[in-house]
């Protein structure tokens, strides 16, 4: 074995695998099981001396992979700059294309790669189609540090398909929850603060009393940074009404404990399936509650200060189907 630097011994841990561990005063202890002398080895000890943690991952980076590329990616100003929303939704795509494809070398990833991986995914086109926006914002970093030379996103298209995205409630689908889930129950202040402030889901289920005051609710979107000040509705001042109020969560789970970013519309989805209406989810209330907004004949620009909305693109979307709801309305009653 070649001489071994300052601050570094090793030891076989319980699977009898040898480990290399860094410890040197004033600096944070470190271990890796990566070959003594390899590359990947060096880059954990200079790391170590530096007294840089190495990224999530570095230990099994193999240099020159997609899975180098997507360590390094998390390492950088760019990704660190995203909104921590944005942050785990790019890192739940990237660590499953990492799954499949972490081993294989960088370089040689060309755009017919990328166009078959879209094909095997066609069953489910929203998630190809968010695979190549996640790839592009890897390449283009990756390009911009010299880590690759060529971009083979370039002139790969996204996949057509028609989808209508999550269900919009109907005004009887309403009626029916609320029905079902009367005031006082923890499900229908869930419902009421969803429908009648039509935030999404990640900011109603972190949303706090100290955020309602005055008969105002405001609310500072967690995926755009956009911060929305609305007139609080009375009946969602009736749910509130009874409340133990504190600057606490205002919805948590029969523990007292705020619910998780899944957990609550899993528990939405299931008060909405116990109500007859096993296809609408928490996301569809915001959809409902803009449809209602149009339909009161609100402007693209009123719903969109109501919803925050920062590309009005969709909020117009439910402007044009309510306003062909009412030209159908007034052509059919011309006819005698």
């Amino acid at each position: 074995m070649k001489p071994k630097p300052p601050y570094v011994s090793y030891y076989l841990d319980r699977h009898k695998k040898l480990r290399w561990r860094f410890r040197r005063t004033g600096l944070p202890e470190s271990q890796t099981r990566e070959p003594f002398g390899s590359e990947a080895w060096w880059s954990w000890y200079n790391a170590a001396l530096n007294g840089t943690p190495a990224p999530v991952g570095a230990a099994r980076t193999v240099p020159g992979s997609m899975t180098a590329l997507i360590v390094a990616y998390y390492a950088s100003a760019d990704f660190k700059g995203l909104r921590p929303a944005t942050q785990r939704t790019y890192r739940g795509i990237l660590e499953r294309y990492r799954e499949k494809h972490g081993s294989k070398p960088a370089a040689l990833l060309e755009a017919i790669h990328i166009r078959r991986q879209m094909d095997q995914m066609s069953e489910t086109p929203a998630a190809a189609n968010n695979m190549l926006k996640v790839l592009r914002a890897l390449v283009r970093f990756s390009i911009d540090r010299g880590l690759l030379r060529n971009d083979p996103t370039v002139g790969v298209r996204m996949l057509k398909y028609r989808s209508e995205g999550f269900h919009t409630w109907t005004e009887e689908e309403v009626t029916a929850f609320e029905s079902s889930w009367p005031v006082g129950t923890r499900q229908r202040l869930a419902f009421d603060l969803l429908l009648y402030t039509a935030q999404r889901s990640a900011d109603v289920r972190q949303m706090t009393f100290a955020q309602i005051q005055a008969g105002r609710v405001q609310v500072r979107q967690e995926k755009s940074g956009q911060l929305v000040d609305i007139p609080m509705h009375p009946r969602l001042q009736r749910s509130l009404e009874g409340i133990g109020r504190s600057n606490g969560i205002i919805v948590l789970t029969v523990h007292g404990a705020p619910y998780g970013e899944k957990s609550f519309g899993n528990w939405i989805k299931k008060a909405a399936k116990a109500a007859g209406l096993p296809h609408c989810s928490a996301h569809g209330l915001r959809k409902s509650a803009s449809r209602r907004l149009a339909e009161a004949g609100c402007t693209t620009h009123e719903i969109a200060a109501v919803t925050g909305h920062q590309s009005l693109k969709e909020v117009e979307r439910y402007t044009r189907a309510a306003g062909r709801r009412d030209l159908a309305d007034a052509a059919l009653s011309r006819i005698r």
